[in-house]
């Protein structure tokens, strides 16, 4: 082949390259799968925690379909106990509209974590991380981290702080 020949089937090729690619890729995400992660903008990475009666609660069955509030905290802090009322008004107010509150309690005994719920009259359910494996996982540096999950399990807040009333009915 001449240097001629060459250069003509190389733009060519180029030519319809710059036509056929563009309509080759898809624009549509619609089914695109969401990565797994703990920021914002990935769907929950999954874990399971005992309750304190021992029961099994994993996350992808408890927030299935429904928007999640995860809790991370410890009896000791302040501003976690603090923040129970307030998660608790939350539960009452729109469980029955699909809102799941989960307490995760990190590095303390079941003993001392029921004392908690039972003094402050805690009506939604809480987990035991005991080795913090979790709060590892959702990398916990100050508690308590408030995290919460749309109907498809991806993560849209996380903060040291609850999320206002306006963001859950919204999700709702």
């Amino acid at each position: 082949m001449d240097l001629i020949t060459r250069l003509f089937a190389i733009s060519l090729l180029s030519i319809l390259g710059m036509f056929v690619l563009p309509f080759s890729a898809s624009d549509d995400n619609v089914f695109a799968e969401v990565e797994t992660g703990v920021d914002i903008g990935k769907r929950a990475a999954p874990f399971t925690l005992l309750t304190l009666d021992g029961k099994e609660i994993e996350l992808g069955s408890f927030a299935k379909d429904k928007v999640t509030l995860l809790v991370f905290g410890a009896t000791w802090c302040p501003s976690c106990r603090h923040e129970i009322p307030l998660l608790k008004e939350f539960y009452t107010e729109f469980k029955d509209q699909g809102l799941n509150v989960l307490g995760i309690d990190i590095q303390e005994s079941a003993k001392k974590v029921k004392s908690l719920v039972d003094k402050k009259k805690i009506n939604y359910p809480v987990v035991l991380d005991s080795k913090a494996d979790v709060a590892r996982l959702y990398k916990v540096m100050g508690i308590p981290l408030n995290i919460v999950l749309d109907k498809s399990g991806v993560i849209v807040y996380k903060a040291n702080r609850p999320p206002d009333k306006k963001l859950l009915k919204k999700l709702l």
